[in-house]
């Protein structure tokens, strides 16, 4: 694995902080908060900056915000995955 850069390392540590705070609200607020934070991990997995064009080389903070969306959306797409296996195990048996 080549080493990260330091934006990309910066960015992946940003989304695994994110994601455990939602995921304890989410736990501390009962089922009823479960769908409204999924919802909001999946949005904040795609950043959105509204610009067409951001230039060849992005800057430093877009860079962080891009490494954490891409890496909370990996992880909200995993879990989905593991969800979605776990339950064909549960009805299968």
């Amino acid at each position: 694995m080549p080493a990260l850069s330091s934006e990309e390392l910066e960015g992946r540590l940003n989304a695994h902080r994110e994601l455990m705070i939602t995921w304890l609200a989410a736990m501390m607020g009962g089922e009823e908060t479960t769908k409204a934070l999924l919802h909001r991990l999946t949005e904040d997995a795609t950043f959105k900056d509204h610009e067409e064009d951001p230039g060849i080389a992005p800057g430093e903070g877009f860079a962080i915000e891009t490494a954490t969306a891409r890496e909370s959306r990996s992880i909200v797409e995993t879990a989905r995955a593991r969800m979605k296996a776990q339950q064909k195990l549960d009805t299968s048996n």
